[in-house]
């Protein structure tokens, strides 16, 4: 279990993707939390220590003379001496309501993550991507999130930290700690990326602002020192320990079924396991891995429609079209209704991505009729009645996909809402 942690942890330095996949799958948070105190040791001694004597706390002005710049009271030493913070290079004083130096503030790392970075991370990705009720995503995702993102925290501040040392213990004098310090949080952000990617399937525009925006929760740290109250721990404790059992046996549910999935693929007629490690190896984005999975299922079962489906779906991301319509055309050849006829859909976008415009608009008119109220479908069928220059059905398609992304279910508009925005875009050309 020891060694198996280390290599994830050091793997995410080359393959952060795959490597948040397997801490999600057979990762410790316990481990995970371990490393992230061991980790505030080395900071703290490598890069917090230095900042915190130059800056946070420095040693009264009479002791060492006069000082550049403004200065911001602190407190008092144990002499009586006035303690003075100095400002920040770049932020300035704006800079020490967001970051603290203290040797408590690097140790309470872990609680950091816990308590207000990973909940708060939670809630802003969910408000982007609307994956459904924030208690349902906190009990489902929070333990594999708070796994990665403390592995994340460890091995992103685990070289600073050792390169701090060494510097200070070759030349003291080196401005090292603060652009260590500032190295460090953006390697975090680096890493969280992908593991927003990997646990929520959400995109790289929604994983970025996530991780720029949850950075506002550290400035909630100073309010943790509010938690060590004795009543409080103990009015958490009897109001939320069934909430945090929940959210703990979310995180081991989600690892057994994927080793029950694993244990099961050793059946040689079970072709459904490989199917469903593959739509969650989709899900986390692992094309290749998801398309080996489909791949297997296939040889257990050459007539998985559903594998056929999902293959062809990423032939097209790889932008093979040949390659999708061979696949889409046997799901046809023996399901005509696939998915509730989304696979004319998939059929005709594929035809339109080949620029092959009117077999593209007889599958999408098709597809139109049965299921007149998807916004993508009716987006896609205007692209095509628009290559071949009908501009006035081309505008009609268009104008119906915006009004059935406006009257799906709230819960459905983040995810087509991209359809609409499209449509509305084209519709302003065809109009010009």
């Amino acid at each position: 279990m020891l060694g198996e942690n280390l290599k994830l942890l050091f793997r995410l330095y080359s393959h952060p993707h795959a490597a948040s996949s397997e801490i999600m799958d057979r990762g410790s948070w316990l481990f995970a939390a371990a490393a992230v105190v061991l980790v505030s040791a080395l900071w703290q001694f490598g890069v917090a220590s230095p900042i915190y004597r130059s800056y946070q706390a420095p040693a009264p002005a009479a002791q060492h003379g006069q000082s550049a710049g403004p200065k911001v009271p602190l407190g008092e030493a144990d002499d009586g001496e006035p303690m003075e913070r100095h400002p920040l290079p770049l932020v300035g004083n704006l800079g020490w309501w967001f970051v603290s130096f203290s040797f408590g503030s690097v140790m309470a790392s872990v609680l950091t993550l816990a308590a207000l970075y990973v909940p708060f991370t939670l809630l802003v990705i969910n408000l982007l991507e609307d994956f459904g009720s924030f208690s349902v995503v906190l009990r489902r995702d929070y333990g594999a999130l708070l796994a990665c993102s403390l592995m994340n925290w460890a091995a992103a501040h685990l070289p600073f930290a050792l390169a701090g040392l060494a510097v200070g213990a070759w030349k003291p004098g080196l401005p090292y700690p603060l652009a260590g310090w500032l190295a460090g949080k953006i390697l975090f952000g680096a890493l969280m990326v992908p593991t927003l990617r990997t646990v929520f399937g959400a995109s790289y525009g929604s994983s970025v602002i996530t991780v720029c925006v949850s950075w506002v929760s550290i400035a909630l740290q100073s309010y943790l020192a509010w938690l060590a109250s004795p009543f409080l721990l103990f009015l958490g404790y009897y109001f939320f320990r069934g909430e945090v059992g929940d959210v703990l046996s979310g995180f081991r549910t989600r690892q057994s079924f994927k080793r029950y999935l694993e244990a099961a693929t050793i059946n040689p007629h079970d072709s459904d396991a490989h199917y469903q490690l593959g739509l969650l190896h989709l899900q986390r984005h692992q094309y290749t891995e998801a398309a080996n999975r489909f791949k297997q299922a296939l040889e257990i079962d050459p007539e998985e429609l559903d594998a056929h489906f999902q293959l062809g779906r990423l032939a097209n991301l790889k932008s093979q079209p040949e390659e999708a319509l061979n696949h889409f055309n046997f799901v046809l050849t023996r399901d005509k209704q696939f998915a509730q006829n989304e696979i004319w859909r998939e059929f005709g976008a594929t035809h339109l991505a080949a620029g092959r415009f009117a077999e593209a608009r007889q599958a999408l008119d098709y597809y139109a009729e049965r299921r007149p109220y998807d916004p993508e479908g009716l987006y896609l069928l205007g692209e095509a009645l628009l290559k071949l220059g009908d501009r006035p059905l081309a505008r009609e398609a268009f104008e119906r996909s915006i009004e059935a992304e406006k009257t799906n279910p709230y819960s459905r508009h983040q995810r087509l809402r991209k359809w609409r925005r499209l449509a509305e875009k084209q519709l302003r050309s065809v109009r010009g």
